[in-house]
């Protein structure tokens, strides 16, 4: 067999196990489900995961990456924008720098995409070690822009009423197809309605929570 053609099976392993991860984590929970159970779903041999990943917690981090990359580098843009801007953001634009790409994902990859915002906002309350090694960073750059925004804030009571008010508004995005509007339209245009409506919402809270 010739390298390339093992390179190409091991990618599609890997593929094949990361899908499989999503899938399971997202509805069972991440702390319910076993490496064991992901080979086995996944029609691969117990020690597969162990073998292309690692560490349940290094699948997890590939996971996340998957679907989560395109969002984070996204994200990361807008809140460089932010920077070289010489005034600071107001609420909205702030709030929509970090919410939109969120939105974006979700008319790309509706499923896929609504089973990673499940496996976020299941392990972001416990600041998972997975989301370290896929942020890079990005909250830390994220906050500077917040606190231009409202430098009158205590900083410590800043940084956790934002982060409580942006995990609210992932935890309804992440069940935008159980609680969106009765709209006889597409699910794209029900998609974003609800995420208008959510992303309003966001925006009054964050200005009272932290203003």
């Amino acid at each position: 067999m010739t390298v390339s053609k093992q390179n190409r099976q091991g990618n599609a392993t890997r593929t094949r196990i990361v899908r499989t991860a999503e899938r399971l984590f997202a509805a069972d929970g991440v702390d319910a489900v076993s490496v064991r159970a992901v080979n086995a779903a996944a029609g691969l041999g117990p020690s597969s995961v162990n073998y292309h990943f690692g560490t349940k917690d290094d699948l997890l981090a590939a996971v996340l990456l998957d679907m989560g990359a395109a969002v984070r580098d996204r994200i990361g843009a807008n809140v460089d924008a932010l920077a070289e801007d010489p005034e600071p953001a107001g609420v909205e634009a702030l709030v929509r720098a970090v919410t939109d790409p969120y939105r974006d994902l979700l008319l790309r990859h509706r499923v896929r995409g609504m089973r990673w915002l499940k496996i976020v906002t299941q392990i972001a309350p416990q600041g998972h070690v997975a989301l370290d090694v896929t942020e890079q960073h990005l909250r830390d750059r994220l906050l500077v822009q917040v606190r231009r925004t409202f430098p009158d804030t205590d900083a410590a009571r800043l940084e956790a009423r934002w982060a409580v008010a942006l995990m609210g508004f992932l935890q309804a995005l992440s069940r935008a197809d159980e609680w969106g509007p009765d709209d006889p339209g597409s699910a794209d245009r029900r998609l974003i309605a609800f995420y208008e409506d959510q992303v309003v919402y966001l925006i009054g809270g964050v200005g009272l929570l932290l203003g």
